[in-house]
């Protein structure tokens, strides 16, 4: 009878698995453990119950290599940052996307220096060196507005010097070789946790609010398969919700979808201290626009019109181009993005 049971059981688990739809997204670079979120997020269940078998795909390139992959429907989502779509409505080569679901909600993109540098705001960066993950990252426009703000301009006051990320990064600010670096929130809690002494400069309040990665769609998914561009934003909000209750738990989540990412048990406390300092570093640009506005996945339009602002003063789109946030995003699923409890998922998260 036991036997029977088993294997009515494992028959119901296929028959359910099957049901599923297969539905990548498409990550604008390799698939790291600060996407261990999602990870948790299918690993409870909050893709599955949407009717969604989540495939996480890195695309390094970024977004100029997310975008055509769902122009030409080779996946069905992916993540990215605005400038793209912004410039190509603008030079009136519109792409068939839009975003859908606001992820990172706020830019993560800010200023590290060490903490015996002399410079104590934007301001100061004239004369120097600031280190970038390369010129054509997607940050680069707003750095130079940033700047701009400033009365600065590259490369006549400040120069911009490619360095990448990582540790091979860090050492270029640690050996004076670069003033500052202009990476990420997430690269500024692993230089901490390396044992690095940084302070960080934010960016101003009028382009803090610019997003740095949210949820994109072919405008026919949108509009044949509205319940799955529903069902996939909720279950990311979800994942979110999950992640912030149960950190530690969320960064092991990674081991299963790269299990060579493990570390031996000795190093195992360190790795997830550090994971959660990185999905800490992430959370934080989502609760920023929490605070602007509580439903999760929700867009403030103005953004966009900061951002095209920013693109043309940086030359990027010529001026008057007349791109308005309807071009690019929208926030029709917004209602049903927070159709869940968000107790009902912390108690999941356990």
């Amino acid at each position: 009878m036991k036997r029977i049971l088993a294997a009515a059981a494992l028959a119901l688990i296929a028959l359910n698995a099957a049901a599923l739809e297969k539905v990548t997204l498409a990550i604008p670079t390799t698939v790291g453990s600060q996407y261990s979120d999602l990870l948790f997020g299918k690993e409870l269940g909050f893709f599955a119950e949407e009717g969604i078998d989540l495939q996480l795909a890195g695309f390094t390139g970024g977004t100029a290599v997310v975008v055509p992959q769902l122009a030409n429907k080779s996946v069905l989502f992916g993540l990215g940052e605005s400038s793209l779509l912004i410039a190509n409505v603008a030079r009136k080569t519109p792409m068939p996307v839009r975003f859908v679901y606001n992820y990172l909600a706020s830019t993560v993109y800010d200023y590290a220096v060490r903490t015996d540098s002399p410079i104590k705001s934007i301001a100061d960066l004239k004369g120097k060196k600031v280190g970038v993950v390369s010129m054509g990252a997607g940050n680069i426009m707003m750095t130079r507005a940033q700047l701009k703000e400033q009365g600065l301009s590259v490369p006549a006051d400040v120069t911009l010097v490619p360095v990448g990320s990582g540790p091979a990064a860090w050492k270029q600010l640690q050996d004076g070789k670069v003033d500052a670096l202009n990476l990420w929130a997430s690269e500024d809690a692993k230089m901490v946790l390396s044992g690095m002494q940084i302070r960080r400069i934010a960016h101003s309040d009028q382009l803090r609010p610019i997003f740095s990665s949210a949820m994109l769609a072919h405008v026919d998914t949108i509009r044949d398969k509205p319940q799955l561009v529903a069902g996939m934003g909720r279950a990311m909000a979800k994942s979110s919700v999950a992640c912030a209750a149960a950190p530690d738990k969320c960064a092991r989540a990674f081991w299963r979808f790269d299990p060579t990412a493990k570390p031996t048990a000795d190093k195992e406390a360190e790795w997830v201290k550090g994971t959660v300092a990185v999905l800490d570093a992430n959370y934080a640009a989502i609760t920023y626009a929490l605070k602007r506005n509580p439903n999760w996945g929700a867009f403030d339009p103005a953004v966009i019109d900061t951002y095209v602002k920013v693109l043309e003063h940086g030359g990027t789109i010529p001026p008057g181009a007349g791109v308005t946030a309807n071009d690019v995003l929208t926030n029709q699923f917004v209602p049903d993005f927070n159709k869940f409890d968000p107790l009902v998922v912390r108690r999941k998260a356990g």
